[in-house]
């Protein structure tokens, strides 16, 4: 429904079957990850979650996936616990509801968890498909199939059919920047409660919305109407404050102020011990961890990256909505995010930027791009997500 109500500002879209394209393409992706993940069962030995050789259901819902079916079966604690160390341990705070909920929805008909789970990220993902292809002709009109490419065969594609979240989120991730981009707001208000529900993403998506306030007011401010201007603050307002939701939630229940912060920073303590979380602390501290002295070079090589991409000249042909958000979700990783296996899961919100990559010139090299998507798949399956004793590499 949502996807159609967005098609039809471009009849002449809607009319050539637009939908066929992204339907094969994720067809196609949605084979390839599944003939490695199932290759990668066979020779999955027993792990906390599955025996050895697992089906293909089993072996997709790992590691985080068993997190989403204590919230779909139990909820959330009402007492925090208690680790060893006398601090807050690991607990089902750290995941969102809308996807659980949903999954338990689906075992109301009979599914089993695996089933249900894995069923929902499918689904997502091909609606994420459809989506993200009308996202891109608005973005960068002619890229649209080779950018949809990049993103379904990309090294952590696998997600896409695993219980996690990441399906759903980006389709409501794409829904709500479609929506921005042909000036839907009314979506907006029903999507960013939703995604924000999903996944952390909220606070991302209002700093995209103030930095579009920003260079709108300062480059085009005769072409920014009040009644717009004001539309964006509330609109930037209310991501906010859903961005915010969750913590207030945690904090509602359990009594703990701090509840969301101490559950979240006991995923990193294994790492670098019990800290406080100190915005645009964790790149140094982390890449300082994972590569002591050389950690300066990999911090500016890390943003030199990022600027390259979002301010090249390649870039210009871009629509804002796409690199602003690219931009603000960039900042908020580098604001709350320590750098570990899962930081590549955590890149996939960044799939506008796959509009930018698809304007690589001559077709050898973007057949070389996509070629190393695709092979690098096993690459992830392997090292971060097929368990091998005792596994450090969360996905």
């Amino acid at each position: 429904m949502a996807v159609s109500s967005l098609t039809r500002s471009d009849p002449r879209v809607a009319t050539q079957r637009w939908w066929l394209w992204p339907l094969a393409l994720w067809a196609v992706s949605r084979l390839v990850s599944t003939a490695f993940l199932g290759a990668f069962a066979g020779v999955q030995k027993p792990s906390p979650w599955t025996p050895a050789g697992p089906d293909i259901l089993d072996f997709s819902t790992m590691w985080d996936a068993h997190w989403y079916y204590i919230v779909a079966m139990s909820g959330y604690p009402a007492e925090l616990p208690i680790a060893d160390d006398g601090h807050v341990g690991e607990n089902a705070w750290a995941f969102m509801p809308v996807y659980p909920l949903l999954a338990r929805a689906l075992m109301l008909v009979g599914l089993p968890w695996e089933g249900a789970a894995v069923l929902l990220s499918v689904t997502a993902s091909a609606a994420f498909a459809l989506v993200a292809y009308r996202l891109f002709q608005e973005l960068a009109p002619g890229r649209e199939r080779f950018a949809l490419a990049l993103v379904l065969l990309s090294p952590v594609a696998p997600v896409f059919q695993l219980g996690y979240a990441e399906s759903l989120f980006l389709l409501l991730l794409a829904g709500a920047l479609l929506a921005w981009r042909l000036r839907r707001w009314e979506w907006l208000w029903v999507l960013l409660p939703i995604m924000s529900l999903t996944r952390p993403g909220g606070l991302a998506f209002a700093l995209a919305l103030g930095l579009w306030f920003l260079t709108r007011w300062i480059w085009h401010r005769d072409g920014f109407p009040p009644a717009e201007r004001w539309r964006v603050i509330a609109l930037g307002a209310w991501s906010t404050l859903w961005g915010f939701a969750w913590l207030l939630a945690c904090t509602l229940v359990t009594g703990s102020l701090t509840a969301y912060f101490d559950t979240e920073l006991s995923w990193r303590s294994d790492y670098i011990g019990r800290q406080e979380l100190v915005p645009f602390t964790p790149w140094p501290i982390g890449l300082e961890w994972w590569f002591e002295g050389w950690w300066p070079l990999w911090l500016v090589g890390v943003v030199a990256v990022a600027v390259v991409l979002l301010a090249g000249p390649w870039a210009r042909g871009v629509g804002i909505e796409g690199r602003l958000w690219s931009i603000a979700y960039l900042v908020y990783l580098a604001a709350v995010w320590f750098p570990q296996s899962s930081t590549w899961r955590l890149l996939l919100p960044l799939f506008p930027a796959a509009v930018i990559v698809a304007a690589l010139k001559p077709t050898w090299a973007r057949a070389l791009v996509l070629g190393a998507g695709i092979a690098l798949q096993p690459v992830w399956i392997w090292f971060c997500w097929a368990h091998v004793g005792r596994d450090w590499t969360v996905p």
